[in-house]
């Protein structure tokens, strides 16, 4: 890190403030990685000398091994903020094979009385320059440490018995000498690595979204899909917490300070890097940096094919756990180390339909059914290709469109397993596929398996937690299993909203509406939260708020006609809930019939009619409805469990009885 002195830098339109870390483009603040920072301090307090790169990489990384590229990488980052002309020298020249000049005129003020104390042609004074870098300093000095243990004795010279100046100033000498030597040993344990300072133990880590550093910016989906892949492979690991990428994908784009990232995830350590690929070459770098003071700890390159770029991860996963000095059992050894090349089109077709598949709506999983499809057509051997084919057929199940997609969803995760039976997230969609089919005892096995092969996926535990532990009444593990979720992805809307719906499952009603406000603080139109606000007023027989939070999910939803029709009857509930019950709990509008049965129940069930209640609930379950997986814990059904006729509906959907 370049020393800090006492003043600001100017150049184009450009302010720089290196003891306030500030960089400014008039009003605009402009905020850079600490290390991009660092690089562009040193190279305007050096403005218009040749910096060899070497020099810049010991001086921007002081404490860790890196690789040129990573010195690449925070000139094109720097470039890229300050528009550096076409050719990339308007600011910064490239001598080739040697380093770079900083060729901007520069003016340096003095902080104290903003006064201007330099400027010449493209570059500041000789005493502006020295004060910045005194001859006698190459490099930023070691940090503070211990001296040296306490139990290593230093033996002086005798000292003379000669009294007076002279004995005086050998004294003086004589422990100066000995303070120099000893500050010297060190300083060079420090830089050896033999004397290192204590940092507690790293069991919890982020991998942040990798950066595109290819030329195309087309190329982001591919980045992400490393990004995913990563996090992948690190969350096998069972010594280490891993933070799930749907919190992760949240700092994409942002600038962040490391520190604070790592207290939001609550995270010791994260990893940073980015991705090049150019045809079939793939170029990965990454660096582990220790969130608490943004310390670097480790860097690397790593560079193959594309139908290799799977093994390149778990290169650099196995390099984080030995860097982080984790003890791998051998089987977790192996999967990180097992081949895992394929097709290079089906997987870049793969990646294209995850991306797809992220926007998490009815439209995205076709489109990404479109891409999985493809990569299946072309390697028929590749597994990934069939779980993400049975996710979309699971979600569109799950988004309303019924039991139609569930097949689907068992056969192209049994077909993912049998290729290969190491996928913990083929067999997340299985168990899932089977909750749908009504397959309990299947769906747990699967269950178990993958939180075996991946104890830190996130989706797993919430999954298990919502969809199989919560309908088996078995609250206060469902409980668990949804904080470990949120453990693992604490960012998460859904999985915040899915324990506020454990806790409501479980009568705890005052802790699911606290965890349903969060929810709302954060995003006022998450759409599930709504609907799950509407089942807690129901329950608590707040029927204004109850309706319109109904209103609020319909219009979320886009069904314009039914919370129009909502609120004109909102002042009446009794009439509402009639309506919904002549009309199968549509309000008269087209939708599915699937969806219609056991709206239509809850709607009798208000009214008081139980008898046509439960032919609803019969009917939803001749249909295989969706919701009928929550029928022996879902407290709007209390009124019926004791009718012999709701418990052949519970059989039938194979739960047990309450």
């Amino acid at each position: 890190m370049p020393e800090i002195i006492n003043h600001l830098y100017e150049f184009g339109p450009f302010q720089l403030d290196p003891s306030e870390r500030l960089f400014r483009r008039g009003d605009e603040r402009l905020d850079l990685p600490p290390r991009v920072f660092d690089t562009l301090v040193i190279l305007a307090q050096s403005n218009g000398r040749l910096l060899e790169k070497s020099e810049l990489m010991d001086r921007i990384w002081p404490d860790a091994a890196v690789e040129e590229n990573n010195l690449t990488q925070a000139i094109y980052q720097l470039r890229k903020v300050l528009k550096d002309g076409e050719n990339g020298a308007r600011y910064i020249e490239t001598v080739p094979k040697r380093g770079y000049r900083f060729v901007a005129t520069v003016r340096g003020m003095n902080r104290e009385n903003n006064g201007e104390t330099a400027q010449g042609n493209g570059r500041l004074a000789a005493d502006v320059q020295e004060l910045a870098f005194p001859q006698s300093v190459t490099e930023a000095p070691p940090p503070a440490v211990n001296p040296l243990p306490s139990d290593v004795p230093i033996e002086l010279p005798a000292i003379p018995a000669a009294s007076g100046p002279a004995s005086r100033r050998y004294w003086a000498i004589t422990v100066l000498s000995v303070a120099l030597i000893a500050s010297a040993s060190v300083a060079m344990t420090w830089r050896t690595g033999i004397f290192r300072r204590s940092a507690a133990p790293i069991r919890s880590i982020a991998v942040l979204p990798l950066q595109n550093l290819s030329s195309d910016p087309d190329q982001e989906y591919f980045a992400d899909g490393m990004t995913d892949e990563l996090i992948t492979d690190l969350a096998q690991i069972s010594e280490l917490r891993v933070v799930s990428k749907t919190s992760i994908m949240q700092y994409k784009g942002t600038r962040k300070p490391l520190p604070q990232i790592g207290r939001e995830l609550g995270v010791d350590a994260v990893v940073e890097g980015s991705v090049i690929r150019s045809g079939d070459r793939v170029r990965i770098t990454a660096q582990l940096i220790h969130a608490g003071d943004d310390r670097h700890l480790w860097a690397q390159s790593y560079e193959g094919e594309l139908q290799n770029a799977l093994s390149l991860q778990s290169s650099v996963a196995e390099s984080i756990t030995s860097e982080v000095r984790l003890s791998l059992s051998q089987t977790e050894r192996t999967r990180l180390r097992a081949a895992r090349n394929y097709n290079p089109q089906a997987y870049d077709l793969y990646l294209r339909g995850r991306y797809a598949f992220r926007r998490r709506n009815v439209a995205a999983f076709h489109e990404a059914m479109g891409f999985f499809e493809q990569a299946a057509a072309i390697d028929p051997n590749f597994p990934l290709a069939y779980t993400g084919l049975s996710d979309c057929y699971t979600l569109l199940a799950l988004f309303g469109d019924g039991y139609r997609w569930v097949p689907d969803a068992t056969v192209n995760a049994r077909r993912a397993l049998a290729l290969d039976d190491s996928l913990a997230e083929a067999h997340t969609s299985l168990a899932a596929a089977y909750v749908l089919d009504w397959k309990w005892a299947e769906a747990e096995k699967e269950f178990h398996r993958t939180l075996e092969l991946n104890p830190n996926d996130a989706q797993a535990h919430q999954w298990y937690g919502n969809l199989y532990l919560g309908p088996m009444g078995r609250h206060q593990e469902a409980i668990a299993e949804l904080r470990r979720a949120l453990d693992l992805d604490p960012l998460s809307l859904v999985i915040n909203t899915d324990l506020g719906y454990a806790y409501f499952l479980a009568g705890q009603y005052n802790a699911a509406f606290q965890q349903y406000q969060k929810v709302v603080a954060v995003d006022p139109n998450f759409l599930p939260v709504h609907y799950d606000l509407m089942l807690y007023y129901r329950q608590r027989g707040m029927h204004n708020e109850e309706i319109q939070e109904l209103i609020k999910d319909k219009t979320l939803a886009g069904d314009r006609d039914f919370a129009r029709t909502a609120t004109q009857l909102s002042a009446n509930p009794q009439k509402l809930h009639d309506k919904l019950a002549k009309t199968g709990g549509t309000l008269g509008n087209k939708v599915e019939p699937t969806a219609l049965a056991s709206s239509a129940a809850e709607a009798y069930l208000d009214q008081g009619k139980k008898n046509q209640a439960i032919a609803s609930l019969e009917r939803s379950a001749d249909q295989r409805e969706m919701g009928m997986i929550f029928l022996k814990v879902n407290p709007a059904w209390d009124p019926l469990r004791n009718d012999p006729r709701f418990r052949d509906v519970e059989r039938k959907v194979g739960l047990p009885p309450q």
